[in-house]
This record gives C-alpha cells, structure tokens and sequence, in this order.
C-alpha cells in the first residue's frame, strides 16, 4: 500500500492504493486517521480508497469514531464492496461511478476465429456452444500443409450448423463454419469464398490475418474476432483491421495458454481489441451475441454464462435454482441499462468492478442474529447438552453469509460453557461475505431484532452483553470474534474437510436445483459425526430427499435430523 497526505483548499486528503492486507499497511492508515483525531481545527478531511474492497475493523472503528465526533469527514470509495461495506454501517461515502459498461454490440451477422498452437480445443469449446442463429463462423488454425486436417470433421460432431472444408468461390451461407484448408489463403468478399495459393503471411498459410482483414471488409462491424493461443504474431494485425472497422474483438487471457501465450500476448501489446477473457468466457459472450440482442440469460445460455463465471472469477452458482438466478441477472441488466445478454456479459466478464456489484447483489445473504429462535431453543435444551459429553466439540456453519449465524452459535456455547472445547467454522461461497463477517461488525439497526430473537432463543441473559454498540454499529466482542474460523467452501464442488458433532445449514438449499440439494445432502451426511446433528432452515423443506441420505428427524417440527443407525453413511 501507499498512502499520500495531500491538502486542496481547506480540505486534507489522504489516497489510499493498494488492499490494505498486511499490518504494516493498516497501522499506516490508522496513524493518519489518529493524527486527524488529535486536530483542534475540525477541518474537512477526505479520505479516497482506491482498491481495497473491505476494510478491517479496527480501520472502520476508526472511521466511525471521526463521525461520531462530529468531524467533517468523507470517504470516497472507488470499489463498489467497499461503498456497500461502509454504507451498510451508516457511515457518509461517496461512490465513484465505476467503469462505464461498453457501447452496445451491433447485429452479429459472422464470427471469425483464429488460433495457433494449442487453440484446437478451444476452438471446440466455442464452436459447441454456439446457438444456430443467421450466423456465419470463419476459422483459421495454422497447420502444416501436408498434414490432412480434421477440424471440419471435429467440429462437426459438436455443433448444428453446417461445416465445411470450402471450395474456391463457394457462395457464403449463414448457419455454416467455413474452415480454411490447409496451404491456402481463406478470404471473403461480395457474398464468396476465395481460397488462394499467395505467398505465406507472417510464416503461416492459411494466415489469420488474412481471413481477419478480409471479414473485417466484408462484415465491418457487424463481426466479432477471437484471437486464441498460438505462437508467432500472426491474427495480430488482423485485430487491428476489425477493429478499424469497429467489429469487437477478443483476445484469450495468455495466462490459460502455457507456453502458447506468444500470440496472445502480442495482440495485448499492440493493444488492438476490446477484451480479455479465459475460453470459457469467450465461449459464454459469443453464444449470446450470436443469439441476437435481446437475447435472456435463460437456458444454454445461462449455463455457459455461469461456466465462464466459474473459470474467470472461481465464483461457482452453477448449482443454483435457476429461476432466482434468472430473475436477478435480468435485474441487474437493467441497473446496467444492458438489456442485451451478451452486452452483460462482456461487460461483467472484462470489468473486475462490475463483477464486484454482480457479486454482491446476486448473492442471498438474508440473515441475522439468532434468526429462527425456535431452533437455537432446541439446540440449548436438546441438541448442545447431549453433545457436552465430547471433550473437543466442531461445528459448522455452513453457508453463513456474513456470520450473524456462526456468532449467535458462539454465544450460545458461552452461556454453556462450551466455548473453550469447541472448533466453530464458518464457510461461504462469498468470499465479500467472509470479510464482513471476519470483522465482526454489523449495522446498528439489527439490535432491535437481535435483542428480541436471543430471549425468544431462551437466552438468560442480555444480548448487549456480547457486542460493543455505539450510535452507528455493533461490534460483536473480540473473545467471540476469535472463537469462529471463516474460510471460504463451495458445499457443491468442495468435498468433506472435517467430521462434526453439529452442522447448521439453514434456508440455503432452496436456492439449489434439486440436483444439487442433494450432492449438498449427501457432503453433510459423509461431514457428520455418527452421534451428531444436522440442522436445516424451515424453509428448506427437505424431509424425503433428507432420507435418502441416512438422515432422519430428529424431532417433529425442528428441521434437526440426525444419521439413521444402519443408514447409508452411518
């Protein structure tokens, strides 16, 4: 990180790059907001964050005492998880509009693809996904000229559309791959194909660039050029020339291309292209530009969508309950002002910060401190005094979004002395979540709720008792902050990291397809301890597909199953 301390007017400014995550970086910013807190004059003071998506506790404790004291203080925040953190808590930001979403794509009348070493299976990827639609797809890939080529043949098995090794002035039809034949010069013009002995461009023939200059005049901007992996510089001016006519074009990330990343990162240095994606994104973009404007993130489309989500930002919702998600892609898009699938795509796919906001909203996070009180009541009478007989209790929290859930568990054991033996993790997909709940602080406005949901838990004592409050947040108290262990998990493509007395996952699956409440079922049901609990949401409603699994009620009404003796995984 670094910081700079700068004055305009009468307004102190300090701007803070980097992510802040080690300590020598935090205890820099903290000594400028100190050395403000000790000032006399009130003057404004702004503080502009330009990386960090979160910031730890004691740097947001810091803040809110400036508020608190009334001093003039603004926080510009140029990442949207940070705006949201802060805003959550009531303190004044200022959100930097970020990236603006690119122009929207003219009709895609043909795609032209080309690739080098390595590019063979990727070409398959894109090809398979490729909706038919009045399209034309043009692709070149070096090989020898006396080697026979069977792209046309292995394209052909994966996809509906026509694909053909062309012959010299065959007319141009849309739903048709046109594959450039080995020792010859693929082109287009006025509606035919041209195959040509010229000499070799760039060492290669059939040439990228030649097929790519030659579409650019053909389609204009009614095109759009991936560049895959490959060696050499060949495709590169070729990008250039599409995008002169202002086609779209897209380059491989060179990061998923090994020692194949030459062609790639030449295209990237000319700086010739629009965006830079992994396959799978490019694959998801090109499927729905092909599928028309106004296409929906529905079906194959929603599939391939997640998929590249999956490989671009290892942020898997692949196994979600479709309909939740196609209702809050289709939302977003609208916040975007994209209503075009593919102009979404490309926009969350090559801008970080719009995936930050993605991320964050898309994402279920409905929680709160002992929330469902009728459950933590049968797990203080029942479930947590049959467990006390084990010297070393772990429990998980499994799905805890920002771990009001994983703190209430906490709370509970101290009242019964559990505490000191017990290991308490708390995982989520959403790593954002994670940091949030790893501070420990949360909005002032839950303690109303909190107070009445831990009475109703049956609690003894008062629920103020274990945060810090002032007028704008809570902070849960550190014995409990250090007592859960957050770490990020996928219950759907993670597996089994340690055997529990008690697993709590409550009102998480309904927003998995039934395929997946059941891989979920079956991970909980290998996690638990023969003599341990599983606790559900009431909205899960997951009683049969439970007992497939070995899994039983443990009481009528409580969503508390436990391994049937025998069962599948007892």
């Amino acid at each position: 990180m670094s910081t700079a301390l700068l004055s305009a007017g009468q307004t102190n400014r300090v701007g803070v790059l980097g992510r802040l995550t080690s300590a020598a970086e935090q205890a820099e910013l903290l000594s400028l907001l100190a050395a403000y807190e000790a000032k006399a004059d009130g003057e404004p003071f702004e503080v502009d964050v330009y990386d960090a998506e979160t910031l730890p506790a004691p740097l947001v404790e810091a803040l809110v005492r400036l508020v608190d004291l009334g001093r003039r203080l603004t926080i510009v925040a140029y990442r949207p998880l940070l705006a949201h953190c802060l805003m959550r808590l009531g303190l004044p930001v200022r959100q930097v509009a970020g990236p603006r979403p690119p122009a929207p794509l003219a009709r895609c009348r043909a795609l032209v693809v080309g690739g080098s070493a390595q590019s063979l299976d990727k070409m398959l990827q894109i090809v398979n996904g490729l909706p038919v639609g009045e399209t034309t797809v043009f692709v070149a890939q070096h090989v020898r000229e006396d080697q026979i080529s069977l792209l046309d043949r292995l394209l052909q098995v994966r996809t509906d559309y026509r694909v053909v090794m062309p012959q010299h002035l065959m007319a141009v039809e849309t739903s048709t791959i046109y594959v450039a034949p080995p020792g010859r010069h693929l082109k287009v013009a006025h509606g035919l194909v041209y195959l040509t002995r010229d000499g070799k461009v760039n060492h290669a023939r059939p040439s990228i660039d030649v097929l790519f200059e030659s579409v650019a005049g053909e389609y204009r901007e009614q095109c759009l050029g991936v560049l895959l992996c490959g060696f050499g510089n060949d495709g590169v001016a070729g990008c250039a020339a599409l995008k002169e006519v202002g086609a779209c074009v897209v380059v491989e990330d060179g990061d998923e291309c090994g020692a194949a990343r030459v062609l790639p990162d030449a295209a990237w240095a000319a700086g010739r292209f629009d965006h830079v994606m992994k396959c799978a994104g490019i694959a998801s973009f090109v499927a729905a530009a092909i599928a028309g404007l106004q296409a929906a993130p529905t079906g194959r489309l929603l599939d391939l969508f997640l998929e590249a989500l999956w490989r671009q930002y290892d942020y898997d919702l692949r196994g979600y309950q479709r309909d939740s998600l196609e209702r809050r892609l289709k939302n977003l898009m609208g916040q975007f002002g994209l209503p075009g699938f593919a102009d979404f795509q490309r926009a969350v796919l090559s801008q970080r910060p719009l995936f930050e906001r993605l991320a964050a909203e898309i994402s279920v996070g409905v929680t709160g401190f002992f929330r469902h009180p009728e459950q933590f009541r049968l797990l203080r009478d029942d479930v947590l005094p049959y467990l006390a007989s084990f010297p070393v209790l772990k429990i998980w929290s499994a799905g805890c979004a920002t771990g009001e859930e994983a703190f209430s568990l906490a709370i509970l054991l101290d009242e019964l002395g559990l505490l000191p033996r017990t290991r308490l993790f708390a995982t989520d997909l959403n790593a954002y979540y994670l940091d949030l709940g790893k501070s420990g602080l949360f909005p002032v406005a839950s303690l109303a709720d909190s107070r009445r949901d831990y009475l109703a838990s049956g609690g003894p004592g008062c629920f103020d008792d274990y945060v810090e409050h002032n007028g704008r947040c809570l902070k849960v108290r550190e014995r409990l902050r250090q007592s859960v262990l957050f770490h990020r998990h996928s219950l759907l493509s993670e597996g089994v990291f340690n055997e529990f007395q008690l697993i709590v996952c409550r009102n998480v699956m309904i927003y998995f397809d039934v395929e997946n409440q059941r891989k979920a079922l079956a991970l909980f049901a290998r996690s638990l301890h023969p003599d341990g609990f599983l606790v559900l949401g009431p909205r899960d409603g997951l009683i049969h597909m439970a007992s497939e699994h070995g899994l039983v009620p443990h009481s009528t009404g409580g969503h508390i199953y436990r391994l049937r003796r025998g069962g599948a995984y007892a």
